[in-house]
């Protein structure tokens, strides 16, 4: 078991995202650690967000996995823009 500097301990996704739903891993994909970015709301009704990873994902990891994320969407919405089809020729 594993405790967090403010004395947290780690649980299981499925209990800490109670109730949030993801689409499901590739057919024979096993998962091994997890990295997710959490859109909340805390007790005052603020809308907050905060990350959460597992122990075995390290500050490099996170950082390379979110700049590529950033990379990844960038181009997406970049290519959505591209093929509106809205020539202004």
């Amino acid at each position: 078991m594993t405790e967090g500097k403010d004395g947290a301990v780690r649980k299981a996704i499925g209990e800490v995202l109670h109730g949030v739903e993801l689409f499901p891993l590739p057919k024979g994909w096993t998962p091994v650690e997890a990295l997710t970015v959490v859109k909340c709301m805390d007790p005052n009704g603020q809308m907050t967000w905060c990350t959460r990873r597992t122990s075995g994902i390290n500050d490099e990891e996170m950082l390379g996995s979110m700049m590529l994320q950033i990379e990844l969407l960038k181009r997406d919405m970049l290519a959505d823009w591209e093929n509106d089809g809205d020539d202004d020729d």
